[in-house]
Formats: structure tokens, sequence, C-alpha cells
């Protein structure tokens, strides 16, 4: 079997054992750089290609590489990885240690491919400072009053490409020691490879807006949470986002940040209950006033089993009846409970029986 292009053994291949005739006839030895070197690259649609060769030579599915990187300390989903992968631009750097991570790449291999990559990324800034140069004109040389060192010279920019180059392997192995530990995420560097998608910060939070926000609102329904996908991180997707983050284990905060955009990327929530469902068994638990069963859980949450909402003193209310955090301690239930509409309606049904009737439950606007 041929070789992996990029000297990546398959993950969790064994390493051949040499016996008598697996010698080369010459004797000689070669180091790893001679006898598996990275193939280079001219532009940034090969490289992505040749990155595409070390993830079929793997072996590994999308979703086994996610898990494998994510062991290492990198945060690359299988959505991520398809879309580096099914591109012709240049991948960011964070991407391609995790890839490289996750197919068992060694130190010195890594280290290569992210010279490669800088190497690039150094030449396509290069034509891109130049295009963006306006054309020269004809200028009379008598009129230049000094030397022209305000025009910088090629080696001057290129010394910062090769700076970096030099600096790779401290980047590299800092980069993998400290993955390796689980302390690097992203947002960790001021750089876009912090970022969980291109160009988009490190975090996302209620107040934002932009496409960041409309790619988080399509995973959010992707995973069984539906919301407005309109682009603005407003209190119905801080709302789904901490109804999954309750759903999903995860510490509910609101705020969205690589872990969590991982975990959409990977998990649907549970199916729960149409309004159908919900208005049949509202009646049948509430047989004495049926209706205003109905009218306060779609006023409280607009029989959406899956609602959530912040109040002004910063207080949490969790599904059809809009049970609060200091409610739900008091009963001994957690969030993912009291997002269940069967245990939310039979927890209201002990409220009334208790009340006698709605007047617990304040509800000023209709849904």
């Amino acid at each position: 079997m041929a070789a992996p292009p990029n000297g990546v053994r398959p993950a969790g291949a064994d390493r051949h054992r040499s016996g008598p005739d697996d010698i080369d006839d010459t004797g000689d030895s070669m180091d790893d750089a001679a006898r598996d070197p990275v193939p280079q690259a001219a532009t940034a649609g090969e490289y992505v290609a040749l990155l595409r060769d070390v993830r079929r030579c793997s072996g590994l599915t999308y979703r086994e590489i996610s898990r494998r990187a994510s062991a290492a300390g990198h945060w690359l989903p299988p959505s991520t990885l398809a879309t580096m992968l099914g591109r012709t631009t240049l991948p960011r750097e964070r991407t391609v240690l995790a890839l490289l991570a996750a197919c068992g790449a060694s130190a010195a291999e890594v280290e290569r491919w992210v010279e490669m990559r800088r190497d690039l990324e150094a030449r396509a800034s290069e034509r891109e400072r130049r295009e963006s140069q306006p054309t020269p004109t004809a200028v009379d040389p008598s009129t230049i009053g000094g030397p022209a060192s305000s025009v910088p010279s090629r080696p001057e920019a290129l010394g910062p490409a090769r700076r970096w180059r030099r600096l790779a392997v401290l980047a590299v192995l800092g980069v993998l020691t400290v993955g390796a530990s689980g302390a690097l995420r992203p947002g960790g560097t001021d750089t876009a490879d912090g970022s969980p998608t291109d160009g988009c910060p490190a975090v996302l939070q209620q107040g934002m807006s932009g496409p960041c926000v409309l790619d988080l609102q399509e995973r959010l329904v992707a995973g069984g949470l539906d919301v407005p996908v309109d682009g603005w991180f407003g209190s119905d997707t801080t709302g789904r986002v901490m109804a999954f983050q309750a759903l999903d284990g995860l510490p509910v905060s609101g705020i969205v940040d690589g872990r969590v955009l991982d975990e959409l990327s990977d998990t649907r929530v549970p199916a729960t209950w149409p309004e159908e469902r919900i208005g049949t068994y509202l009646r049948g638990v509430f047989p004495e006033d049926p209706t205003g069963a109905v009218q306060v859980a779609r006023c409280l949450s607009g029989l959406d089993p899956y609602r959530v909402e912040v109040v002004a003193d910063g207080a949490r209310r969790w599904g059809l009846f809009q049970f609060s955090d200091m409610e739900l301690s008091r009963l001994g239930v957690d969030r993912p409970t009291a997002l269940d509409p069967g245990w939310n309606i039979r927890a209201a049904r002990d409220v009334w029986s208790r009340t006698g009737g709605f007047d617990h439950w304040q509800c000023v606007s209709s849904r």
C-alpha cells in the first residue's frame, strides 16, 4: 500500500515491523524528512487538496476526526472540517493543527505543514500588497528630495514572513503542548484562528448581530430548536441557547463559545411535544378549567416546552409554566426536567391544587 502523501500513518495503525525481506537493497538509512517528505503546494487549492489526502489516508470519518481532535485539546467539529476540505481557500492554522493532530502527525510533520501554510499566506499577502499599490507614473528624478526609504524594498516586505517561518518550530510546539493539556481554546489568541467560524469573535452573546449570529441560529434550528433566523442575538436566541446548554449538560450561560458550537454541530435535542398533544394533556390534567389551563400556558410560553426566559432581575424561567430557578431548587429538580412538558404540567397542577387557581402566574401578554 502506498504511503500517505504527507507521511502521516493511518491513525491507530501499528508501525510496520521490518523483516529481512523488507530491508532496502542499498542498506542506506534515510532521515524522516527524506523518507517521508510533506508534499509541497504552490497554491491554497493545492494545499487543501493535500489535506484531503491526509484525511482520506487516515481512514477516519469526519466524526472520528472530530473526537480525536477534541481528545487532543483542539476544536474541530465535523461541519467545520467538511467546510475546510470543501474550499479552495487557505484554511485557518488552528483547523490544520487539529486535523493533523487527529490523524497522528508527528511534531516534525506538523511543523512542515504549518511552515508551508504560512509561506503561502505570506506570498498571498505580498501579491495583495503589490496589486493594491497605484500604477507608477513618470517622475522627474530631480524632484525626489531624498532617499526612497518611504517605499519598502522587497526584502523588507518579505522579512516578517521569513521571521514567522523561523518561529514555526516554537509556535507549533507551543500550540501542540498547550492544546494537549486542554488549556488552549477558541478565543485564546488575538487572531481569527481562535474564532469559532471564519471572521467571527470567539464568544457570541445577546446584543450581537450579523452573519456569525445567523450561523448560530441555523445550527440551533438544525439541532431541533426553532428560532428566528434573522442574524440578531436577541432574547429568543438567548433562550434557545440556554435550553440547549441545559439539555446537553453544559453550563447554562446563554453565551456561545467554541465548545457550544462544537456540541451544536454534533447534537440534536430530543423531540418534544407538539401543540396538539400539549393541549390534550393540559385539558386532561385540568378538567376543572381546561380552557384556562391552555390559555395560561400559551400566554406564559407560547405552548413551547423548551421556552426559557430571562426576566428583569436576571432570574431564568423554564418550560410551559415558566418555573423559576428558585422554584426548581425547592422542588429538587434540574433544568432538563423542567423542560419536560409532562413534568411541567403536572407541577403546575400541584401549584393549582394548593392555591385553588391560576393566580400564582402573572402573564400580561399573549404569545
